[in-house]
């Protein structure tokens, strides 16, 4: 029997149609499974959301053998492996007509979110370790157009990814008195200062908190904006108290995440008018007044604490992987990161030896994707919990791992094939 006819007619249901996601469903589609990919929103929708934003790498990193297989047969080019493309045009060039012009297109499920996850009539705590478990079908509740629904699947892999969830901008990472009644009001990812978001930065006072990339990001362009428009300016809260804002990488070899972080340390030196970097500093309050029309913010430094008013506040305090979907199943997570514990475990001593380069840590091999619920995986940046070390090739070597788990046949490897036929 091969491997096709092993899948056919086996269901297996992904989370997310971000990047993972599809390229999960792409490899269970051309394994000959009956594969539906569950999204809240649209395509790729949380890419467009920072798709202003210059990728660190060519496109070659961040694409497959398979996927651009898939669209050169759909008569669709991809682009050139060595081309630096900002996230909207990987999504526009790659993403989107993966999803579209390509069989993927019927395992689509927009609009249609995933709200839980559990086991046909099996509670959590029930049928531990004894295979029973394995027997009874996944129970998924599925809402769309406000309506629910039960479907059911033979695998789960969740790529939901972890950027709808941002961690809290107050210190230890509670949120800061006033915080929750003001977040729908404060930024908590990249802001597109210089494009669809200038008119709300422009002349105009913004606090940002963070100390990695992201905030790095905003730091560049918030500086950019008080260099042509003398009424704008910010503050710059980081946590670190460093001799610079972001700690650089050693021996860097992406070019343009060394030019980043060069560009936002030198604000530590050369501030533009109207910009200071505050080292060492958290948020203990922050209140919207709405008849003032700013924020106030109480700022603790290390020379004590310091009252401020903000017309903007950016959080860029990184990601929370969001568990509740599969709370009623069998998943050992890491009590300090929340990824799944034999992952996160390899993730963490990786990281500590790799300085921080998400470029020297690897998917880890198939075992670290094994949770004791059998046949339910977390791949993506979902997978890596709060550890922001995510890289794209890694999810799609998880892609080819879980499938070899699911299939039992550990020399699987459909980007090894498909790079041979071209």
């Amino acid at each position: 029997m091969t491997i096709r006819e092993t899948l056919s007619g086996r269901r297996i249901a992904v989370i997310g149609a971000g990047p993972i996601g599809l390229e999960a469903a792409l490899y269970a589609e051309n394994l000959g499974a009956d594969v539906c990919v569950y999204e809240r929103g649209d395509v790729a929708q949380h890419v467009a959301e920072w798709g202003h934003i210059e990728m660190f790498t060519p496109f070659e990193m961040n694409h497959t053998s398979l996927g651009r297989a898939t669209l050169e047969a759909a008569g669709h080019e991809p682009p050139a492996n060595d081309a630096f493309l900002i996230a909207g045009e990987w999504r526009d060039a790659y993403l989107r007509p993966l999803a579209e012009r390509t069989p993927l297109a019927d395992a689509l499920a927009l609009g249609a979110g995933v709200t839980a996850v559990g086991r046909e009539d099996l509670l959590k705590g029930e049928h531990i370790g004894n295979g029973v478990r394995s027997k009874a079908p996944f129970r998924l509740l599925i809402e769309r157009d406000g309506a629910e629904r039960y479907e059911e699947a033979d695998w789960v892999i969740d790529c939901s990814g972890s950027w709808s969830r941002p961690n809290w901008l107050g210190a230890g990472g509670v949120p800061a008195i006033g915080e929750r009644e003001a977040r729908e009001l404060i930024a908590y990812h990249p802001i597109d200062v210089a494009g669809s978001e200038r008119g709300r930065y422009a002349g105009r006072r913004t606090l940002l908190v963070g100390d990695g990339l992201s905030a790095a990001t905003s730091a560049v362009a918030l500086t950019a904006l008080a260099r042509e428009d003398p009424g704008s300016g910010f503050v710059w809260a980081t946590r670190s108290n460093g001799p610079a804002p972001v700690g650089p990488i050693p021996d860097d070899p992406l070019d343009r995440r060394v030019a980043l972080t060069a560009d936002a340390n030198a604000l530590a030196t050369e501030p533009a008018p109207g910009c200071e970097w505050l080292p060492g500093t958290t948020v203990r309050a922050v209140r919207w007044q709405a008849d003032l029309g700013h924020f106030e913010v109480l700022l603790m430094t290390p020379d004590g604490g310091r009252a401020e008013e903000f017309d903007r506040v950016i959080a860029n305090v990184g990601y929370m992987p969001d568990n509740s979907i599969y709370r009623e199943l069998q998943v050992h997570e890491c009590y300090a990161s929340g990824a799944p514990m034999k992952l996160a475990a390899q993730l963490l001593a990786a990281t500590a030896e790799a300085g921080g380069d998400c470029l020297q840590l690897g998917g880890f091999g198939p075992d670290v994707l094994v949770n004791p619920e059998p046949g339910f995986y977390i791949l993506g940046m979902k997978s890596y919990g709060r550890n922001s070390a995510f890289l794209l090739q890694t999810g799609y070597e998880q892609v080819r791992d879980v499938f070899q788990l699911i299939t039992g046949d550990t020399g699987l490897d459909l980007y090894a094939d498909a790079a041979v036929a071209r």
